[in-house]
């Protein structure tokens, strides 16, 4: 009897650290006659070369596709041939569910030609499959009629909405879609999903020496400057945390020669634009975060603020909470306030942006949009919290931060 071959597909948009993850969790889970491949919905070419050489590093595949019909409009892509996967079977995952078990595909695939998946759902919908993963036989997947794909709407339509949902289309095929176990036992765990399962110790149990993905994650400072030297290089200098870059953009073209006197330490980037710019730099903060490429984490902060020797140390130990997006210190000095020590919060007036560090992922994708008003970082982390909740920022005990 011909081996099955099975493909597990993880799809991203622009979530760097949940594919360092995947790849690293891959290389202990039983491969049996299964390849892992990585593709990638990105908005804009230059995207694409930090998660390719990541999975060239790895030997894994990896398949770039503008960004259309979100993760339903790539499933719709692999399974009508658009892209071009040769497989048996397909256990299709979203990069932030992730695996729990080392045999998760076995589980998957010894239900075929059922549907499998982690979970059968009526919550705030009717009954569907939800598509954070489920394993599917290429017979059916090649039988799945989709309707169009521009929004998120759309995909929903495919989900839970319309008349022709995916559970729908493979129960008129006669055939059953199977939820594997309970959701707190489950071989892959959507990580945005039910915050009460908190699986993260388990997952950590299972892949012991992998998990920790990011154990000398790269911290980004953003950092505008206008004809004053910065001092904030010497707090940096100072960390006891070394894997840093501190990006220093000149607004407009400098003529003091201050260039000259910034230390020689390959961390520290100095870079001018063509114009000034102005507007407390926003744009500048704005286009940088943009292209952010190579960075884990990032802080926007400015030239005359003095970060603790253990800021980056303890900012990313809170990262260690689930869920957590970002991270921000209790207390800070104030100038404006006399220099007294000042409780921070995550409220417009009480909290800044030198004194939150941020998942460089999520910083791309919300973007700083706001280029023009003094208020301009509080949106951005407002807009945040928008659409992550503030629940998922961590406060950090300690007085971190003195603003100039």
């Amino acid at each position: 009897m011909t081996k099955q071959k099975t493909i597990v597909a993880i799809i991203v948009y622009n979530r760097f650290s949940n594919i360092k993850l995947w790849l690293n969790c891959w290389k202990q889970c039983d491969q049996t006659n299964a390849k892992l491949v990585v593709i990638h919905n990105y908005d804009k070419e230059s995207d694409q070369e930090p998660y390719k050489k990541l999975c060239e590093s790895h030997k894994i595949k990896y398949i770039p596709r503008l960004n259309k019909g979100f993760d339903i409009g790539a499933f719709r892509d692999v399974c009508n041939g658009t892209i071009k996967l040769n497989f048996d079977n397909l256990i299709w995952i979203t990069d932030d569910t992730i695996p729990m078990a080392k045999d998760f595909v076995s589980q998957f695939t010894r239900r075929l030609p059922n549907l499998s998946c982690i979970e059968i759902s009526n919550r705030n919908a009717p009954i569907h499959v939800r598509t954070t993963g489920f394993c599917i036989s290429k017979e059916v997947a090649s039988k799945l009629k989709f309707g169009k794909l521009e929004t998120k709407l759309d995909c929903y339509e495919f989900e839970h909405r319309g008349r022709e949902t995916l559970l729908h289309q493979v129960r008129a095929m006669r055939l059953e879609c199977i939820q594997l176990t309970t959701l707190d036992k489950s071989p892959l765990w959507d990580t945005g999903n039910r915050e009460y399962l908190n699986r993260m110790k388990e997952h950590e149990a299972v892949f012991k020496t992998e998990t920790k993905i990011e154990s000398n994650p790269k911290v980004t400072f953003i950092c505008p400057i206008y004809n004053n030297y910065p001092q904030i290089i010497s707090s940096l200098i100072c960390q006891t945390y070394q894997n840093w870059e501190l990006l220093l953009i000149h607004d407009g073209k400098n003529e003091t020669g201050l260039n000259k006197l910034i230390p020689k330490d390959k961390r520290i980037k100095y870079s001018e634009t063509k114009e000034r710019i102005g507007n407390w730099g926003h744009k500048i903060r704005s286009e940088q975060i943009k292209n952010l490429t190579d960075s884990d984490y990032v802080v926007v902060t400015n030239p005359d603020n003095y970060h603790a020797p253990v800021y980056i140390e303890y900012m990313l130990k809170g990262f260690e909470k689930q869920g957590t997006i970002a991270t921000y210190c209790s207390h800070m000095v104030h100038s404006y306030k006399a220099w007294q020590i000042i409780e921070c919060r995550m409220m417009r007036g009480f909290v800044d942006c030198a004194g939150v560090m941020i998942k460089t992922d999520v910083a791309k994708q919300v973007g700083w949009n706001d280029v023009e008003s003094h208020s301009a970082d509080w949106f951005f982390f407002n807009d945040i919290i928008k659409k992550y909740g503030i629940h998922n920022f961590n406060r950090v005990l300690g007085c971190l931060l003195i603003h100039n």
